[in-house]
């Protein structure tokens, strides 16, 4: 019996074919009510929605699969990126490889031995042979109200130590020797210093016994040659109480000179020569501080400002005939610039100090820019410029605090143009010791590039020249006649501008506008 179906009209039975075409029906029916549009609104846009279903089959599938494609699109950008070179600009560079000249580097070698490998045999001071006393000399300094005797000068103090100053004298050691030649003389500091005791001993053993030292032909002046020995001892830190191998000669040298002082305050009537021996007494009391100096170098200045001209200059004798010498002028300077810093009690001679400036600066000749040597009124002989006289002009001012001047800067560029030092066949002058001691310092404080071309011709040229028993006699015409006291001054005084560092180098206050400092300038600081 069959059950009537719900859904069958008139409450009659559906047969099996009428039920299967019924759900088919309903089925689409079904699936046509999902997929059909939603109804929007005017302003909304009709999209369609996909089928769960598939949704969620693409869900599923697009996270993992389109990390992956993504990251092959950006390795294969970066491949194209470093493999395609005309889309990279490239910078070309060269690189050049140098071999060194063959011919060049046997030259320097061969230089190196030129050089002459100089051996100092010094006796230890125990076996030194000892020298006959110093004669007895006058002790007292003339004009002085309680002289000092000259004993004093073998007080040991402290004071008196060149090891413990600062500043302007730390070069005076053994220590400062070496850092100063290290720095200013690297290629042939060695040698230089070799040189310079060769020529300290030669000095010390060539004194004479009342503690002078004598030269030959137009050196002959004791006074003079004996400030010049003098001066080198000093320069190397030697003192009577600090020195136990040149202490004696120190204060037999130091005893001559303050014999030979005058009531005047003068050494001698030769105003070279004095010049030479306020310079040296200077120095000794700056590094001994010993009062019997101190009057003896006070007196001395106040005799070299009062030889001085109107004008600023200086002649033979301290004559006030209005002839400028710029040679006698540069020993009083260099004198008054060492009492000066020694710390003398001369009112006059800070403005002595400017007024010499000036002196030297009316010889300097602006067209060719060199220094005349001793013009005077109505009169065309000396007149002419020298190889000589410029190195001193330009020393001159450097010291007194004008090196900024255009006079200097003139100057210094004809020397730094000029020959270099030959010593078998100088050029330029009849003095060559002479110039090249002045030169030799103006190029110092010149700096590094002009004073590295300087000393590297002079240096070697000096090492070379030196005779083996440590003297040197000099090749020029004017000179060669003077004698090895001479030749062996000048040379050592010139060997050690590395590390004396004498008081002259401390330049002094002035009312000039400084230059810009250069990259190659030589800076002197003080303590």
């Amino acid at each position: 019996m069959r059950r009537a179906s719900p859904t069958s009209g008139g409450g009659g039975v559906s047969n099996s074919a009428d039920s299967k075409e019924e759900v088919v029906r309903k089925g689409v029916t079904a699936m046509t009510e999902e997929t059909k549009p939603e109804v929007t609104t005017a302003k909304e846009t009709p999209r369609r929605r996909l089928d769960p279903r598939l949704q969620m089959i693409l869900d599923h599938v697009w996270g993992p699969t389109g990390s992956v494609v993504l990251h092959i699109i950006i390795v294969i950008f970066l491949i194209n990126l470093v493999l395609i070179p005309e889309k990279i600009e490239k910078a070309d560079i060269e690189v050049q490889v140098i071999e060194p000249e063959q011919s060049k580097l046997e030259e320097f070698k061969k230089e190196l031995e030129q050089i002459k490998e100089v051996e100092v045999d010094i006796k230890p001071p125990e076996a030194q042979v000892v020298a006959e006393p110093t004669p007895e000399v006058n002790t007292e300094v003339a004009g002085t109200q309680s002289p000092d005797q000259l004993a004093a000068l073998d007080i040991a103090s402290d004071a008196q130590s060149p090891l413990i100053m600062k500043g302007l004298y730390a070069g005076r050691t053994a220590q400062g020797r070496m850092s100063a030649l290290s720095k200013y003389n690297k290629r042939y500091g060695a040698a230089t210093e070799a040189a310079v005791i060769k020529a300290l001993e030669w000095l010390k053993n060539h004194q004479n016994e009342d503690g002078s030292w004598t030269g030959d032909g137009g050196a002959k002046n004791a006074v003079a040659m004996t400030g010049l020995g003098l001066l080198c001892f000093l320069a190397h830190g030697e003192t009577p109480a600090t020195s136990e191998r040149y202490g004696p000669t120190v204060d037999r040298a130091i005893k001559f000179l303050l014999s030979k002082q005058k009531d005047d305050g003068s050494f001698d009537g030769n105003s070279y020569a004095n010049g030479i021996a306020v310079y040296a007494i200077s120095e000794a009391y700056a590094l001994t501080r010993i009062p019997a100096l101190r009057a003896a170098m006070e007196k001395g200045i106040q005799r070299i400002i009062n030889g001085m001209q109107d004008t600023g200059a200086f002649t033979y004798n301290y004559e006030k005939n209005g002839r400028r010498d710029t040679s006698v002028a540069g020993w009083q300077a260099q004198a008054m610039k060492a009492a000066y810093i020694a710390g003398a009690d001369v009112p006059a001679l800070a403005d002595a100090m400017k007024k010499v400036a000036e002196g030297f600066k009316m010889n300097y000749i602006p067209e060719q820019k060199k220094f005349r040597y001793a013009p005077q009124p109505g009169k065309a002989e000396g007149s002419n410029p020298t190889l000589a006289c410029t190195g001193i002009g330009t020393l001159c001012l450097q010291l007194l605090g004008h090196a900024s001047s255009p006079e200097v800067q003139g100057a210094l560029e004809t020397l730094e143009a000029g020959e270099l030092p030959n010593y078998q066949q100088p050029a330029g002058t009849e003095r060559p010791l002479y110039a090249w001691y002045y030169i030799t310092q103006a190029m110092f404080h010149k700096g590094k590039a002009a004073w590295e071309k300087w000393n590297n011709a002079f240096a070697k040229e000096m090492v070379q020249a030196q005779n083996d028993d440590g003297s040197w006699v000099s090749t020029g015409k004017a000179e060669k006649d003077y004698g090895p006291v001479y030749g062996t001054t000048f040379g050592a005084l010139s060997l050690m501008v590395y590390y004396r560092l004498l008081p002259t180098y401390q330049p002094i206050a002035t009312e000039e506008k400084p230059t810009e400092k250069s990259k190659d300038d030589v800076v002197v600081e003080v303590i």
